[in-house]
This record gives C-alpha cells, structure tokens and sequence, in this order.
C-alpha cells in the first residue's frame, strides 16, 4: 500500500512538473504503463484545470509528448474563452501544447449559440 502511494505521489509531483497548466484527474480505475510512459484513467473521468473541465470514458496522459487523449459517449466539456464560458460535447478530446482539439459529432453553445462540426481547434490560453 505505501508503494502504491509513493508511486502515485512521485508520478503526480512528474506529471505536474511537465505540464504549465495545474490540472486535477479522476476516475474509478487508473492504470500505469510504465514501459510506454502512459497514464490511463478509465471509467467516469473528471478533469479539471483552470482552462477547461469535462467528463470522459477515457483519459491518456502520454508523458513522451505532454499530450491527452480522452474518449466518451460523448464527452461534457466546458473552457473559458476571453472570459466567456463556453460548453459542449465531442466523442473525442486532445490537448496538445495548449492546444484543445475537438473531434467526432461537436457541439459548443456559445452566447446562445450552438455550433455542429466534426471538428476544432481551440488555442488554450498559456500560464506563465
């Protein structure tokens, strides 16, 4: 049990030190690959940051390239753009280098507006 704690603790203090962005992650099962440096939550994910929140299936943290791929049916998000707050849904979700990418079925509600694509690209404010 302290192992498991201890490795959880040091991957969370690694993974926090190679993303800018401060960010909460939950979910009923997390596996680590160790070998392939990847992080997997599964089942009734949560994931928080200042920038955006959603709910998803799936979530991969690929510690290689700073990149997360998350999966739902669909996935609940909601970013902050220019001070407004935006929510939507997509089937699948990356964030790359303060990138969000949003594929498969989009849908974003902004200022009573509703936006359908199957996909887009939203540039995510930096934190210095």
């Amino acid at each position: 049990m302290f192992y498991k704690n201890f490795l959880l603790l040091v991957l969370f203090i690694f993974v926090s030190k190679v993303f800018s962005t401060e960010y909460e992650i939950q979910a009923e099962m997390v596996e680590i690959d160790t070998q392939n440096n990847l992080v997997k939550y599964l089942e009734k994910v949560t994931f928080n940051s200042n920038e955006i929140s959603f709910k998803a299936n799936k979530l991969i943290l690929n510690q290689n390239n700073e990149q997360i791929d998350a999966s739902g049916s669909p996935i609940e998000l909601s970013f902050t753009e220019n001070g407004d707050k935006i929510n939507g849904q997509a089937n699948r979700l990356q964030i790359i280098q303060n990138t969000l990418f949003l594929r498969d079925n989009v849908i974003i509600f902004r200022q009573g507006n509703e936006i359908k694509t199957q996909e887009v690209k939203i540039i995510l404010k930096k934190n210095d």
